[in-house]
């Protein structure tokens, strides 16, 4: 007998949220970008990419104009910096790491919106606070994969995130060579 297993249905905030911060944690790898329009760390916009490769591997990408680019690995607690003059590594504590990664993982849902449409594929919706915002009442218009919780994008005036190549092998985060020891 063929059994067809239905998405769970997610009825509240708190459930929902739960259920994108497992998906996140469970994905073997994806990807995060953040495109700003505009800000006060950014006045002209930019860009950040996070790559995501399980279990503890992390890759933060910033470019924007006028600072310029920044570019930092963490591997488990080994984190390498690269702000184009060569890579330096420090050794992080858990709780310096857990703050990095709360940006990514820490998606806080305000509330659960209507399915919508999207190239011709039914997607959940929520409201969720701007991790990047300057206030807790900062929030975003989401999308998310309804059998499998993954977020697929999201967006408010000042900026735009996409969440793409979930599992995907061919996404590695490399230990950056001859980086410098700068904290002993």
């Amino acid at each position: 007998m063929l059994v067809q297993m239905l998405p769970a249905k997610a009825d509240d905030a708190s459930e929902l949220q739960t259920k994108i911060r497992a998906a996140l944690r469970t994905a073997k790898t994806f990807v995060q970008t953040v495109t700003m329009k505009g800000s006060p760390a950014a006045p002209l916009g930019g860009t950040a990419t996070f790559t995501v490769v399980a279990p503890n591997r992390y890759r933060q990408y910033v470019a924007s104009r006028p600072s310029g680019a920044d570019d930092t690995i963490i591997i488990g607690h080994e984190v390498y910096g690269n702000e184009g003059k060569g890579w330096t590594v420090q050794t992080w504590t858990d709780r310096l790491v857990t703050g990095f990664e709360g940006a990514v993982f820490a998606v806080k849902v305000v509330a659960v919106g209507p399915d919508q449409t999207v190239d011709g594929k039914t997607v959940g919706s929520f409201v969720m606070v701007d991790p990047r915002g300057a206030k807790e009442t900062d929030t975003m218009n989401c999308t998310y994969q309804k059998r499998t919780f993954r977020p697929i994008s999201c967006s408010d005036a000042m900026s735009r995130i996409e969440f793409l190549n979930y599992d995907d092998p061919n996404v590695t985060i490399e230990t950056p060579k001859n980086a410098k020891r700068t904290d002993k």
